[in-house]
């Protein structure tokens, strides 16, 4: 009976064994199975730990779109709002009670771009934002005669246009230089000026001065860019710069390009957002130009030209 019994406790040992193999190897296997899944996740294929493809957010430095829509994408539809810095920007029918709506009936149209040798025998007569315009705008081999500050009034007292090695008023430049087109752009450094009729007349004077001087000359008249909206709901000008003074004289211009039969030409159109502001993004004082949108302003003026 105790060798039987011996035989019985070795046969449930064997068993034992047996099992406890079976538990080791279904252990194992377990572990090895959860190895290759974390060695996957870690070091497996890129698509499987990449972040999704989308594009980081733009600063306003770079809102300027392509020539060409990258490869596979097509143009932005055309209801699309235009970017903040359009190379060709859209110019919706601006409202009538804003700067560029004042004039439109009248404003020089668009037509085929001229290249830069029609300003070889151009003057640009203004102020600060001029001077932008003769830095920035890509041109070169033109007149200008600009000066900080430069008023209506300005333009009969100030030395500041060079003829002939001497330094002269603008008016008096204006009548012994030659030229064939004088691009005229003032009013800013007015928008403080109580009367208009001051702005008017000193404005026709000038224009007197083309006409008398060089009959055949193109005189082209500028709009008046408006101002920022930051810019005149600041209180650190008084109220100055606001373009409610901006439409104010805007409309004696209008009417004194009438009158004189003088080109008119509606830059205010490519500079304001759709509350007739100056464009946030293209300035960084509220009233004059970044470097880009004195480019948008000089395209605007070789495309809208007299023919």
């Amino acid at each position: 009976m105790a060798a039987r019994g011996n035989h019985s406790r070795r046969k449930q040992s064997g068993g034992t064994t047996v099992i406890k193999i079976i538990l080791f190897a279904c252990v194992l296997l377990v572990m090895v199975a959860a190895g290759s899944t974390l060695f996957t996740h870690n070091d497996g294929p890129a698509e499987h730990s990449k972040a999704p493809d989308t594009p980081p957010a733009e600063s306003v430095d770079n809102l300027v779109p392509a020539s060409e829509p990258p490869a596979g994408e097509s143009p932005a539809a055309e209801s699309a709002e235009p970017s903040a810095q359009p190379s060709t920007p859209a110019i919706p029918r601006p409202a009538d009670n804003t700067a560029a709506g004042i004039g439109a009936d009248i404003a020089v149209p668009a037509g085929a771009a001229v290249d830069d040798s029609y300003f070889a025998d151009a003057v640009f007569v203004g102020n600060s934002r001029t001077q932008g315009l003769q830095m920035y705008g890509g041109i070169t081999g033109t007149t200008f005669w600009t000066n900080v500050g430069l008023t209506v009034n300005d333009v009969f007292t100030k030395q500041i246009a060079q003829v002939g090695g001497q330094w002269l008023t603008v008016a008096d430049a204006l009548k012994q230089a030659s030229y064939s087109k004088v691009y005229i752009m003032l009013g800013m450094n007015e928008l403080g000026w109580v009367y208009e009729s001051v702005f008017k007349d000193d404005y026709a004077r000038i224009i007197d001065i083309i006409q008398q001087s060089h009959p055949d000359a193109t005189i082209y008249v500028q709009s008046i860019i408006p101002v920022s909206h930051w810019k005149e709901t600041s209180d650190s000008d008084n109220g100055t710069y606001t373009n409610a003074n901006v439409i104010r004289l805007q409309k004696t211009l209008v009417e004194l390009c009438r009158e004189k039969g003088v080109n008119y030409v509606n830059v205010a159109e490519v500079m304001q957002d759709t509350d007739g502001c100056l464009f946030a993004e293209a300035t960084q004082d509220g009233t004059h130009l970044t470097a880009d949108y004195c480019k948008i302003w000089m395209d605007y003026l070789r495309t809208h030209t007299v023919q």
